[in-house]
């Protein structure tokens, strides 16, 4: 992130981008057989073998709490879980790349980075699907570009999507006033998984929705402009809470900070009723925050199942988890973020 404001850090929490793909002479998945659905996975795992260690997840074949880990490490989506026969995932070693195998469309590759890195996100995606290319021919129109299940997809078949923490926009409501203006330039904004989610923790998804007639250069060069526009108008709502209601902000980010690193007992909802908090204050200048990254992952690293697959025995109870998920809170939480005065 060393390209980018100083700002970013505290308004973009990753970066991701996806290219649907679909390959020539199949149906689309919702009209696929099984046995031709298993020709496409079988096909992507061997060219993909020799790019990457990359590990495959038969989706109809893992457990419920395996595909929601996935899933709420935004390594596969929702409609892919609920695809589960003929539906796969091969996902990179470093868990950063994930090609998901007849999702909506044959192919949805995607690469998530932390922080703000569009092009460096781009630049590698493009490369494995340089690599898919040459062992898989993909349907492709010189007119419409790349055919997907949807028409919104047509043409580069490019999403760009950047998470971003926006609580001054949300606290004066200027967001929903900025919809219908990105909205007509191409853009939407989604929750924190995706299409029919909500936000979460003041975090949105902003991503482009037009791919039909534009370059994959014209769509990254736009998604950065927009996303710097709106981290600029984030930190002018911030510095607006501020001059309104500094000690008020102060003293609730400090109450949840000093709540999570003390308790005994921490239920996922007041872990993350008191991490919002705990992030506004860091974005608000009352913590200082050793490493965003860590911190991100940290947070990321708490939702439940992630958390109780790997933290917790096998059979504990959810209290047990809670009094375990508190010791550990109070633990790392005090190494990442200290208070700034």
């Amino acid at each position: 992130m060393s390209d980018t404001p100083k700002f970013m850090e505290t308004t973009v929490i990753s970066t991701r981008v996806r290219l649907a793909r679909n390959v020539k002479g199949y149906p689309f998945p919702e009209k696929l057989s099984p046995a031709r659905a298993s020709e496409i996975v079988s096909t992507v795992g061997k060219a993909l073998s020799g790019l990457d260690n990359f590990t495959e997840y038969d989706i109809g074949k893992i457990s419920a709490e395996e595909a929601t880990l996935l899933q709420e490490k935004h390594l596969i989506s929702p409609a892919l879980v609920r695809r589960k026969g003929g539906a796969a995932a091969f996902i990179s070693s470093d868990k950063e790349v994930s090609v998901m195998v007849n999702e909506e469309d044959h192919l949805r590759e995607q690469y998530i980075l932390k922080g703000f890195q569009l092009y460096k996100a781009y630049e590698r995606l493009s490369g494995i699907d340089d690599v898919l290319g040459e062992s898989v021919s993909f349907a492709f129109d010189s007119k419409l570009g790349f055919l997907t299940a949807c028409p919104s997809n047509l043409g580069t078949g490019l999403r760009a999507s950047v998470m971003m923490f926006l609580p001054g926009l949300e606290k004066y409501g200027k967001l929903e006033k900025l919809l219908p203006a990105l909205k007509k330039n191409g853009l939407t904004v989604r929750g924190v998984f995706g299409e029919g989610s909500t936000a979460e923790g003041y975090s949105y998804q902003i991503s482009n929705e037009r791919t039909l007639g534009y370059s994959e250069a014209d769509l990254l060069s736009h998604m950065q402009e927009v996303t710097l526009n709106l981290a600029e108008l984030e930190i002018r709502a911030r510095e607006k809470m501020l001059s309104e209601d500094k000690l008020g902000y102060r003293d609730a980010c400090l109450r949840a900070y000093g709540a999570l690193c003390h308790c005994a007992v921490l239920p996922v909802s007041e872990l993350t009723e008191g991490i919002v908090k705990v992030r506004l204050g860091a974005a608000l200048g009352f913590f200082k925050v050793s490493d965003i990254n860590a911190f991100n992952d940290f947070v990321a690293n708490m939702r439940p199942i992630s958390f109780k697959m790997g933290n917790c025995p096998p059979k504990a109870t959810d209290y047990e988890c809670d009094c375990h998920r508190a010791s550990i809170v109070g633990k790392v939480l005090p190494r990442l973020v200290k208070r700034a005065d």
